[in-house]
């Protein structure tokens, strides 16, 4: 009866380390995750009109203004002093992602012309957002100055003004 004991004790010991390890088997297998992430935003900002200027005196767009993207390029014939120009410059943000003006350069193809000034307001630099689906307008002035007795060697002054959005 010992030994029948005995073998029957062995057995349901050697059942139940079996039956342990089929649970660890089951328990230990590796675990993996697969998943895709897609971006749906996109980046859209740009110039999307501007007004063939305003002028003051006897002032004149020797070219059409252009824009390409994030930058315009003005052609004024200045004939006087107290001549100046105007132009209004919209920019749309038709993306879905927010913009700051982090960058505004002025940049004229004769930056010593005398007598000549270039004004730049409606935007700040690192101050002024453009939220999604926005429009912002800019105005851009180029004159001479009135009380400027010289003559500029050159009247025709082309200026170029570039804006630099990045997201926020």
């Amino acid at each position: 009866m010992e030994t029948k004991g005995r073998n029957i004790i062995i057995g349901t010991l050697l059942a139940a380390v079996a039956i342990m390890a089929v649970g660890y088997a089951a328990l230990a297998q590796t675990l993996q995750i697969n998943g895709t992430a897609t971006i749906s935003s996109n980046w859209n900002v740009a110039i999307t009109r501007i007004t063939e200027g305003t002028p003051t005196g006897s002032a004149t767009n020797k070219t059409p203004a252009t824009s390409n993207g994030t930058s315009a390029t003005f052609d004024v014939n200045l004939v006087k002093p107290g001549d100046k120009m105007v132009y209004q410059v919209t920019v749309t943000n038709s993306g879905t992602l927010n913009a700051k003006l982090t960058g505004l350069t002025v940049t004229p193809n004769d930056p010593g012309a005398k007598g000549i000034y270039y004004k730049v307001t409606g935007v700040e630099q690192n101050v002024t957002t453009l939220d999604a689906g926005q429009t912002n307008t800019v105005t851009v002035e180029v004159g001479w100055n009135a009380a400027d007795t010289t003559m500029p060697a050159q009247k025709t002054q082309e200026l170029t003004v570039n804006l630099t959005y990045t997201q926020y």
